[in-house]
């Protein structure tokens, strides 16, 4: 996170964004397979998450009320999975369009992580030029210094909401957005 509010403060002078996916752009070949020394950590990752139905959820509050937008879920599995974070003057955030998620795991992530809302609901904190009403990202707002919290939001997205093995190879992208012609990442493998 460091990287990104530099190149956003000093070498940019404008809001950028890095995108972390599960395939390299343009359909390339590239996945990697589960090693067998990822396999039981694998399996701990996933218990209790096989139904999001399940017990995870009745041992969450559920008095919480969740009030999600009625159309434009993810249909099927077809659409890569990805999260983006966008870097902005005094905050950065996560940020997920409607579409990268089913509505059941909105749910799972609004009752076990705190702070996540769609943009319809703070459009206070929209990125310049962002319509609110036809894109309606799942978002969360960090401070710049709690890359902990962001980190661990995403780790428990790509691991326990999406269950991807624990060494899935991610790529990555990032960017400044607008006519800034910047592309430091472009489809790179994480090591």
């Amino acid at each position: 996170m460091k990287k990104m509010y530099h190149r956003a403060h000093e070498e940019v002078h404008g809001s950028c964004f890095i995108i972390f996916e599960e395939q390299p752009p343009h359909g390339a070949s590239g996945h990697e397979r589960l090693s067998e020394a990822a396999i039981p950590a694998l399996e701990l990752v996933q218990a209790g998450f096989d139904d999001a139905e399940g017990d995870i959820i009745s041992l969450t509050n559920d008095s919480l009320v969740i009030n999600l937008p009625d159309d434009g879920w993810r249909e099927d599995d077809s659409q890569k999975r990805f999260i983006q974070f966008s870097f902005e003057r005094n905050w950065f955030c996560l940020d997920m369009p409607l579409q990268t998620l089913h509505r059941h795991e909105a749910e799972l992530i609004l009752r076990l992580r705190h702070g996540f809302f769609y943009l319809r609901d703070r459009p206070e904190f929209a990125l310049k030029g962002e319509d609110v009403d036809g894109y309606d990202p799942f978002r969360k707002i960090y401070l710049y210094g709690d890359k902990t919290s962001a980190a661990e939001d995403m780790a428990f997205i790509f691991l326990q909401v999406w269950k991807f093995p624990v060494d899935w190879r991610l790529y990555v992208k990032a960017a400044a957005f607008g006519d800034k012609q910047t592309n430091w990442e472009w489809g790179e493998p994480i090591e």
